[in-house]
């Protein structure tokens, strides 16, 4: 009877556990749903532009512009420039709905805040012409002053906001990549130099070794800085990439689905502080930077 008693004693005590528990967890839940509307209710929108056309923007006597044409950007100094696309709409979507910490109530002079001669200027234009100008003034812990258009009114915005923006053009260049070559998926290598080719095959046993050395320069192969995202033909011969001097690697590889594929990069001379080599894929019009010992090894060159 007593063992009876008990378990119904510890049966009731553990329903009213129970209770309690989800109790508190809906309380919670209203609590966290409560704050994120406060949150919410209270968040000041400084832009709201959700088709952006036009950015550009000013730092230190440098000027920066990009504009859409068919849902893709461009320079606007140089359509020729190969835009990485992800960069710019990384960059409108912070500067297209931005939200501030807080907005001043009572504001000095702009010059307080670093406002009167701004540090950043942002120009941005939507798909119907408005016009918004954002200006950041002097960083205030881990944020920035910023007002816009008539700088009427003066806000406190989020360091981050400002992370996209770039202050070198090759920062906002797509470059070119190179396949995934290793010593695995290595097949052939056909190396021309002078006018005389040197063949390096997986299947001979002799060349394996030779084979390794130019995979290990394949597999950290990676294009450095571009020097000219579209070279002139008569500039080629600057970076010893005309077709008598350049050096031409062919590399047949396999990719992922185990289909055989043709890489072929051309070498051109060291560049003036003997770091590094210019080079270039082949039939492309840009020409990047590529560590001395890199190519080298690639050239079975190596040490």
């Amino acid at each position: 009877m007593k063992k009876h008693r008990s378990l119904l004693i510890l049966t009731g005590a553990l329903a009213v556990l129970v209770i309690v528990y989800l109790g508190l967890g809906s309380y919670n839940r209203k609590q966290e749903q409560k704050e994120a509307e406060t949150a919410e209710a209270n968040t000041v929108t400084v832009t709201d532009i959700s088709d952006l056309q036009e950015i550009s923007y000013q730092y230190e006597g440098n000027d920066f512009a990009f504009a859409k044409n068919e849902d893709v950007w461009y320079y606007t100094k140089d359509k020729e420039f190969p835009v990485a696309q992800s960069y710019i709409d990384a960059m409108a979507t912070a500067f297209g709905n931005l939200t501030a910490v807080r907005e001043l109530k009572e504001t000095d002079q702009l010059s307080d805040y670093g406002l009167e001669n701004p540090k950043y200027t942002i120009h941005l234009k939507d798909s119907e012409g408005t016009e918004t100008t954002l200006y950041f003034g002097n960083a205030v812990e881990e944020n920035y002053y910023m007002t816009l258009n008539d700088k009427e009114k003066v806000y406190t915005v989020s360091g981050t906001s400002l992370d996209t923006i770039s202050y070198e053009w090759n920062d906002f260049l797509q470059k070119e990549t190179l396949p995934s070559i290793g010593s695995v998926n290595l097949k052939q290598v056909t190396i021309t130099e002078n006018g005389k080719q040197t063949v390096y095959d997986s299947k001979e046993e002799s060349q394996k070794e030779d084979l390794a050395a130019i995979a290990g320069g394949f597999g950290a192969a990676s294009f450095g800085t571009c020097v000219e995202y579209a070279v002139k033909d008569e500039k080629l011969a600057s970076y010893g990439l005309e077709e008598n001097e350049k050096i031409k690697i062919e590399a047949v590889y396999e990719d992922d689905d185990k289909k055989e594929q043709t890489l072929t990069l051309n070498i051109g001379k060291l560049d003036e502080s003997g770091s590094y080599y210019y080079v270039q894929l082949d039939g492309s019009k840009m020409v990047y930077q590529m560590g001395k010992e890199v190519v080298e090894n690639m050239l079975n060159k190596g040490e």
